[in-house]
């Protein structure tokens, strides 16, 4: 049987053409948001994301990164459409293999398009969740 630990959520904004923040391009990155999670010994973190961009110029390659107390743990490159169109990204990941304890985990974006013939800005949601399980 599963038993949830610990739940945690942190949105800076639940809906789309709610804001208006660039992607910078790397190796400057952009945190979205955080938030604090405990876990424990053989148990599992559950992490939600979704992030809303909208293309200004080309077709912008965007990296977006989860880190676990300022470690990458997992990455998702993901290619924006162009003509100013909407894009928004949804994903989730399940971290596992660490010591119990309480850590932090941050959401982050970058643009990794070597030219300034691409952009996209940030539109929102920009949601992140964690759900910790064992």
């Amino acid at each position: 049987m599963t038993k949830i630990i610990d739940f945690s959520k942190s949105a800076i904004t639940s809906f789309s053409q709610s804001l208006t923040i660039p992607v910078p391009l790397s190796p400057s990155i952009y945190t979205l948001t955080e938030f604090g999670l405990a876990t424990v010994q053989g148990g599992s973190v559950l992490l939600n994301a979704t992030v809303g961009v909208q293309t200004t110029l080309g077709n912008p390659n965007l990296l977006l990164t989860i880190l676990r107390s300022g470690t990458p743990v997992f990455t998702l490159l993901a290619t924006a459409s162009g003509g100013q169109q909407y894009a928004p990204f949804s994903f989730s990941y399940v971290d596992f293999n660490f010591t119990p304890g309480y850590f932090t985990y941050t959401l982050t974006i970058s643009q990794v398009n070597s030219s300034t013939l691409h952009s996209a800005n940030l539109i929102g949601p920009i949601d992140f969740s964690g759900l910790s399980l064992v």
